[in-house]
Order: C-alpha cells, then structure tokens, then sequence
C-alpha cells in the first residue's frame, strides 16, 4: 500500500492539473510508470477505456467483462457503478490507471485504477477510491473479472452444510461458531418456512481486510469501523468481525431471496430483532434504545425512518435500526405473525404499511415509547 501511495502522491498533480470541470469526451489518464509501446498495455489501455466509458449502462452486461462473472456475482461491478458521480456533478473522480501489475499467470495482470477528483475553486485534489482489476488476456483480446477470486484463491475453503466458508489466513477457523452459525440457520429456515439457501461465507479479520479482498486498495470506508460486514449479491456474506457467526447479515439473504421488494428500514429492522446488530444481541440494544430514550424525551421516531442514518447511541445502537425492530416486535406482539410476514411482502410505501399495523406519524411516538416497557417477547417463538 505504501508504494501505491508514493506512485500516486506523484502522479496526482499530473493527472489532476490540466483536468476542467467538463469533459465533453471521456478520456483515461495512464501514469507515466507504464510501459505505453508495450502491445499488451496499449491492448488492456484501450479495452479499460472502453469498459470505463459503458459500465454505467447496464450492471448486468457488459461485452469487456468475463460473462462467468454476472452468473457468480450477479452485479461483479456494483462496487464502481457510478463511482466518478459527486456533489460536486457527474463525472467528477476520473479514473487514472495507476499500475499494470504481473501476477504468476502470463495471461493475467492486476490493473490498479484510482479515482481522482479535481476541485477547480479550491484547486484541491481528491481521491476516491484505488480499484483493482483483474485483465484476462486472450490473445490479442482482453476481459475483465472482479479481483475477489484472485484475492482469496489461497484462502481456506470448506464447506459446513449450507455453508462454504473462505478464510483469512490471518486467523483461525472458529468450529464453536460454525456451529451455532448452523443453529441461527436452522431457526431462520423454521421461521420463514424455507430450505436452507448456499451462502458462501468470506472470514476476514477486520473491514480493511474485506475491503482488500474486494478490491479496494484505499476506500475511506475501510477505516471507519473496527468491526462490520455485509451481505452482496450472489448469497455472499462478508465478514469484518474475525467470526464465523454474522446471523444477522444472513437474516438479509433469506430475506432478498424472500422477498426481494421488502422495505430497506423493515428489513434492517427484522435482522436486528432476530439477531441483533454487531456484537450485540436485541435484547442488549433494546435496552439501550430504553436507556436512549430516557435521555432524549422529545425524540421524533417519526422523522427517522432512514435505516442507513448514521444514528448511533452510545457508538453500538442504530436508533432507526431500533426503531424498526421495536416495531416489529409490537406487530408480532398485538398482531401475530401473519402480519408481520405480510410487512415483509408488501411494496407498499412505508406509511401505508405502518398504517395497516395501527402506527401513524402521530401515534407512533407514543405506541413505541409504551412497547419498550413491556417484557421482550422472542421473535423465535413464533417460528415453525
């Protein structure tokens, strides 16, 4: 990483200087550290241009791209989908293709893009992101693939049932976890009435690490949380949490393949009532939520339906987060489970379906603040 960042501390101002606030034609800056007479790189130049300028078009093809890729990964570019877009307009972080980097395959090189945006009024420069790329050379032919499978091929595999697990080579495989990760399956296939889905499960020590794996050699994400994750499409767990067990990530596979039009703030709400958020269990969060609401008496659940605002107490708790489950719960508890699952169903608006499970804009603070109070019920008794 640190000669990555001395190649681009250098190339910054060459890349950023003659850039304009509009480009009419699109155009990929390569670092003078490549070999540009070299056929090869003039072949992998021209195709990443090409690939750079149609990304935006479509996730699911693109005719530079390994077409093997779409089946596995669904989306094997989502990460850099509309990555040069900014409030500063469209097409603001231009790529610039750092390095072309050999790997032990002839016909395979690392392609390292970064992101660069240039602010014309304060004349800063601004980095994105560093994206790797893995360019398959066919020839005198060239296509793309996601760098996650070259990232792990030496990782640890094995399979436990439903589950194949990747493992880092920087910890060691927890067989207790595994274990009651199998368990939290089992109780979610009874709950929703399924069969077990195939998750391929990536263990990583820590964020940083899973953002390398995915291909990011700098995103200012990666430094944020200490620990975190997340499930991608393609029944894809990514753990930043040293662990074996991310039930609640899990929660959100069964429930995209579910139901895939379910509201964003229920669906991060059911995963949280069913196995609560980061290290902690509901009923640890939900008496936070308590402790939080003590503090806060005029607090507006109403006005903080976004599940992804960074809303956290005491730096663990999600308040909207919260706010979902502690609405579930009350629906479980006043109106059995058919209710719920029809939340989970619905594209309605959220409103209107809170409506159905007699929660208003105008009650809503009231109807919560009573539930908090009453005994935590487990969601897993209404499973089977």
């Amino acid at each position: 990483m640190k000669h990555i960042l001395v190649i681009l501390t250098t190339f910054l101002t060459l890349a950023c200087n003659g850039q304009e606030p509009k480009q009419d034609k699109f155009a990929l800056t390569v670092s003078p550290i490549i070999d540009k007479t070299d056929k090869t790189n003039q072949t992998i130049i021209e195709t990443l241009t090409e690939f750079l300028k149609t990304k935006n078009i479509s996730l699911t093809e693109n005719k530079f791209w390994v077409q093997s890729d779409f089946q596995k990964f669904i989306y094997p570019y989502l990460d850099i989908y509309n990555i040069e877009n900014s409030k500063y307009g469209k097409d603001f972080y231009l790529p610039t293709l750092v390095e072309i980097i050999p790997t032990e395959k002839l016909n395979q090189k690392i392609l390292k893009i970064a992101f660069i945006g240039h602010n014309n009024e304060t004349k800063e420069n601004q980095l994105k992101s560093i994206y790797n790329l893995v360019a398959n050379i066919q020839q005198d032919k060239v296509l793309f693939s996601r760098y996650l499978d070259f990232s792990t091929e030496k990782w640890k595999t094995f399979s436990s049932e439903s589950m194949t697990y990747i493992v880092s080579p920087n910890k060691i495989i927890n067989s207790t976890e595994i274990g009651e990760q199998k368990k939290d399956i089992d109780k979610i296939c009874s709950f929703f009435q399924c069969k077990p889905i195939s998750i391929t499960y990536y263990s990583c020590v820590k964020p940083k690490e899973l953002f390398e794996i995915k291909g990011f050699d700098y995103n200012p994400m990666m430094y944020v949380d200490k620990t975190g994750g997340l499930a991608d499409y393609g029944n894809i767990i990514f753990s930043g949490n040293n662990s074996e067990i991310y039930t609640h990530e899990i929660v959100h596979l069964y429930t995209s393949n579910h139901f895939p039009k379910i509201d964003k703030f229920i669906d991060e709400g059911l995963a949280t009532l069913m196995a609560g958020s980061g290290k902690y269990s509901y009923e640890w969060h939900r008496n936070k939520l308590d402790k939080f609401l003590n503090e806060n008496k005029d607090y507006n659940f109403a006005t903080h339906t976004d599940a992804y605002e960074r809303n956290y107490f005491e730096n663990e708790t999600s308040i909207p987060y919260l706010t979902s489950a502690l609405i579930l719960e009350r629906t479980l508890k006043v109106y059995g489970k058919g209710k719920l699952m029809e939340m989970l169903k619905t594209e309605n608006e959220l409103w209107t379906t809170l409506k159905t499970v007699g929660l208003t804009k105008e009650n809503i603070n009231e109807e919560l603040r009573k539930q908090i109070k009453l005994p935590l019920t487990s969601i897993w008794q209404y499973g089977g």
